[in-house]
């Protein structure tokens, strides 16, 4: 081939080619984790003003979700919670199998919790709430302040405990996993 009818032209275009279909062979992953898949959970929390963060964190038994609250904006926690861990499911197509929400009780609502806590744990593993609605009415007795609740979801047990200004919120498996990893709830030093 003589001098005259070689061109780098061809030789550049291919090589640009060779590195585009690299790059997007490598880095697809990362785009679509970026672009489609991150991005679209972040805004639809947007839209929910009680969420004021969260995090993922992928585990062999699923995913972990840690959550921070605004308590002001919070009247039911599972009407609040329930559709934003469906919508992590469906985006992620992996089950959640614990909810931890950043939150630390005061002394007062710490001892309510400990309490109720012996009741959550029959309801848990008997599947009996009876006992659990006495024990609730029985703490918040009268007290016009107080509003202790714990909501029944399909999945979990969501416990919204609001005295005054503090509040404390946990959510529970229904059905105790006690055997398995799961830990739900919680306060920053790792009680509750």
């Amino acid at each position: 081939m003589s001098r005259k009818n070689w061109s780098r032209r061809p030789v550049i275009v291919g090589t640009l080619v060779f590195i585009l279909t690299v790059g997007l062979l490598f880095g697809g992953d990362f785009l679509y984790e970026k672009l489609f898949a991150r991005n679209p959970l972040q805004k639809w929390v947007k839209t929910t003003p009680a969420i004021t963060a969260f995090q993922l964190q992928e585990a062999k038994a699923g995913l972990r979700v840690e959550l921070t609250l605004d308590p002001a904006q919070v009247d039911n926690l599972q009407k609040v919670l329930e559709p934003f861990l469906r919508e992590v499911m469906t985006r992620k197509q992996r089950p959640v199998h614990e909810v931890w929400i950043a939150n630390e009780p005061s002394p007062e609502l710490a001892e309510v919790y400990y309490q109720l806590s012996f009741a959550l744990a029959e309801a848990q593993a008997t599947g009996e709430y009876n006992t659990l609605y006495e024990v609730l009415q029985a703490l918040q007795g009268g007290n016009e302040a107080a509003d202790y609740r714990v909501y029944l979801g399909a999945d979990y047990l969501y416990v919204q405990l609001k005295k005054e200004s503090e509040s404390y919120f946990a959510v529970l498996p229904r059905i105790d996993h006690s055997k398995s990893l799961v830990r739900a709830g919680g306060t920053k030093g790792g009680s509750g």
